[in-house]
């Protein structure tokens, strides 16, 4: 897994590559929580259209950033669930809790027009 953070008008973009598993998911916790920490009233988007394969350790950790947003009253989005993730998404019925759009920009838009 590959994960990288950009930071764009007071939202913090992460694009996720590769395996999102039980090994690389705490990665992706690790490197969120930094990265909140350093700027908490950031919003997020977690942009998954580079995800080739998510577990349930995936779908755990991406409910745990959501629950923190939430605590830190902030907008939060995932974005480009296709392929097994957006099978996995639908299996667990997740889209109904996560907040999902189709493309990164779509989510930064409803970030936008929410604030």
């Amino acid at each position: 897994m590959n994960v990288t953070f950009q930071t764009l008008d007071k939202i913090l973009v992460c694009a996720v590559s590769g395996e999102v598993d039980m090994y690389a998911a705490p990665d992706l916790h690790g490197n969120y929580t930094a990265m909140a920490a350093k700027e908490p009233s950031l919003a997020f988007v977690c942009d998954l259209s580079g995800a080739t394969y998510m577990d349930s350790s995936g779908i755990g950790v991406l409910f745990q950033i959501y629950s923190d947003t939430r605590h830190r009253k902030v907008p939060f989005r995932v974005c480009g669930v296709t392929g097994m993730v957006k099978q996995l998404f639908a299996l667990s019925k997740m889209g109904a809790i996560l907040p999902v759009t189709g493309t990164r920009q779509e989510a930064i838009d409803s970030i936008r027009s929410s604030t």
